[in-house]
């Protein structure tokens, strides 16, 4: 058993957080919602009075229940829920949005984008 005194620092990782919502910034693409995945990373204090400092799965219900149904660009998806784990749990986060088949010429596979505070 750890001794209780003992400071654990570290970094929580949660790769393909799966959400479904409408995100383009063309008309067409905003017709049907999409999967798109968010990449999270969380460093600070791994435990907090003997317990997670993070519960991760009310990290992925958060951003399942608080993000918007629709967005233009996965800048400001990134953005808003980066706000949301800041919010809900202090440290240092950084976010990843992976947008599968975006509507370009030669086709793209994905494209991402990733923020940090």
């Amino acid at each position: 058993m750890a001794e209780k005194i003992r400071r654990l620092t570290g970094t929580l990782f949660l790769e393909g957080v799966s959400l479904t919502l409408r995100l383009g910034a063309m008309p067409f693409e905003r017709i049907d919602p999409r999967k798109v995945s968010l990449d999270l990373s969380w460093s600070g204090d791994l435990l907090c009075s003997g317990i997670p400092a993070v519960d991760y799965s009310v990290v992925c219900s958060s951003l399942k229940s608080e993000l918007e149904p629709e967005y233009l660009y996965i800048e400001e998806l990134a953005l808003d829920a980066l706000v949301i784990l800041e919010n809900g749990w202090p440290g240092k986060w950084k976010v990843t949005v992976h947008k599968y088949h975006p509507p370009t010429d030669p086709p793209v596979g994905k494209a991402s984008v990733t923020i940090e505070n």
